[in-house]
């Protein structure tokens, strides 16, 4: 979906109920604002893409922070995409870098990067290596005749890329009102997390306590690294005992959590955040790497 369609649906009815969600919040919550990279990021991707693991990523900003020190934010300045992370390149051969994105969301199977790519160049090697190209409600779409890889869609600014059923290019072109930025969890989620650079989504079941967790970075400089743990559980009860949990685990392991602080934002989905402040030894992403003692405090609620 184009950036400016993108933007016309988070002005609507989807962005309006997010920003009215910030009452109650805790005072310390990041500021959002009226335009958030994160949900707009979450525009591109349909809302059955709920049941995957999404991340986030402005990789501008990470290529900003590691100047100096690559290493430091090296795990947190990956992209979700397997289609990246590969050792083999993928069908665009060398003509995609990493270093041309800026900013990306994805899934397992579907997402959406924006950047300055060489289209001509990457459609050509599409074709090159066997990829048609059809054309779906004014979107051009290269797909491989035999069925496999995913389906791409490229311009000289997005790429959205698909592997998902008889239609894969559904999800990443939601319709208005089904993207995941229109679900309620998430937009209150985004919410918790504030301006972050990388948002690491984890969604769970409606039936279970906690309904989706996220993890969000944030940095004012590459040495000031604030990790941020949202949990969006089913009701107050719920996240008096997750907060208590949390803290628990924070004076169990003082030594990895100093200066952490816990809060419940009350309201019609509470949440509970826990925000942990790095020391410039630590690297970025560690709460999802080593230091997971947080995540597995919810695991047997």
């Amino acid at each position: 979906m184009p950036t400016t369609a993108l933007r016309s649906v988070l002005g609507g009815a989807a962005l309006a109920v997010f920003l009215a969600a910030g009452t109650g919040c805790s005072s310390d919550s990041g500021n959002v604002g009226d335009s958030s990279k994160v949900l707009e990021g979450l525009g591109a991707l349909a809302d059955d893409n709920g049941t995957s693991q999404v991340t986030y990523l402005d990789a501008a900003k990470v290529r900003e922070l590691s100047k100096g020190d690559a290493k430091r934010f090296a795990s947190v300045g990956q992209t979700g995409s397997s289609l990246l992370n590969a050792y083999e390149p993928g069908p665009w051969g060398q003509d995609l870098k990493v270093s041309q994105i800026d900013t990306a969301v994805d899934t397992k199977d579907a997402g959406r990067w924006e950047g300055s790519f060489d289209a001509a160049a990457i459609t050509a090697s599409l074709k090159a290596n066997g990829y048609k190209q059809s054309e779906d409600d004014g979107e051009r779409t290269w797909a491989h005749p035999g069925g496999t890889g995913a389906s791409f869609q490229v311009s000289k600014d997005e790429i959205s890329y698909s592997s998902q059923g008889a239609t894969p290019m559904a999800a990443v072109n939601p319709k208005e009102g089904a993207s995941l930025a229109d679900k309620k969890d998430y937009r209150r989620a985004v919410e918790c997390l504030g301006d972050v650079y990388r948002a690491d989504f984890n969604p769970l079941t409606s039936t279970k306590p906690v309904r989706l967790s996220a993890l969000g970075q944030q940095a004012a400089s590459a040495a000031k690294n604030i990790e941020t743990l949202c949990l969006v559980v089913k009701d107050e009860a719920t996240a008096v005992r997750v907060a208590a949990k949390l803290r628990s685990v924070v004076r169990a392991k003082s030594a990895k959590f100093d200066g952490t602080k816990v809060t419940i934002e009350k309201g019609d989905q509470p949440v509970v955040r826990a925000v942990v402040p790095d020391a410039a030894t630590q690297r970025p992403g560690r709460l999802m790497i080593s230091d997971v003692d947080l995540w597995m405090a919810i695991t047997d609620l």
